[in-house]
Formats: C-alpha cells, structure tokens, sequence
C-alpha cells in the first residue's frame, strides 16, 4: 500500500533570537489577520502560547494593553520585536540569548479551533 506525503501547513518554527521571535512562513500565514498577539508561557509543560488577536478583541479593552504585541508580517516570516519578551521567555525557561547572533530554534504548530500558536520548547531544533 503507497501512503502519500500530505504537508502540514500547521507546522512551522519559531526561532527566539536576543531582541525578537521570528515564526516562519507557514506559521504566519496563519496570522495574517492578527491585529495583535498576547504571549504566556507555561513552564510545567514546556510551551510557549503565541495568542492570535483580531481588531475587536484588541480594542475591547479585556487585555491589558501591555501585553499586547505588535506582529510585523513579512513575505517569508513574522516578527514579534520585544526584548521584554525574550527575557520573560528565558527566564520561563531558564536560558539567556546574549549575542544578537544567539538564537532557539523550537517546533510549533497552529491550532485554528483556538487561533494560538504552541511553540514546544521541550523540542528544540
């Protein structure tokens, strides 16, 4: 029996350098609607939560307008630029990216049902 490949355009990475995340092209395009993002970690099992936010969520005033995220959309990948972010992530899960050239390359995958990004740490590239 032949079993065909079947991409999964669901699955990407993210890549956490000093200054920024950078998700790749399938995982972005999955965000391309998002007005904002919000970002939460949760250390017992190893995952990073990148939250997809549409204009009306934004603006509601539910999210504390600190912990919402500008996402810079690019042709090949997307950007989230935010120090404070980098550091709440390394401290999260123990790990300092001091270079500019220093960077994590983790497995992630899109779920649409909850427009959120898991980015398993536990699995680094």
């Amino acid at each position: 029996m032949l079993e065909f490949f079947d991409y999964d355009k669901n699955q990407g990475y993210v890549s956490i350098y000093s200054n920024y995340l950078l998700i790749n092209k399938n995982l972005v395009d999955c965000f391309n609607d998002a007005y904002r993002v919000r970002i939460a970690c949760d250390k017992e099992h190893k995952k990073i939560y990148i939250y997809k936010l549409d204009k009306d969520e934004t603006l509601s005033g539910i999210y504390s307008e600190t912990s919402l995220l500008k996402l810079s959309i690019f042709k090949t990948y997307g950007r989230i630029a935010n120090k404070s972010v980098v550091e709440f992530i390394g401290n999260s899960f123990n790990f300092r990216l001091e270079k500019k050239t220093d960077f994590k390359k983790f497995n992630a995958k899109y779920y649409e049902q909850d427009k959120v990004i898991i980015v398993d740490v536990g699995k680094e590239e």
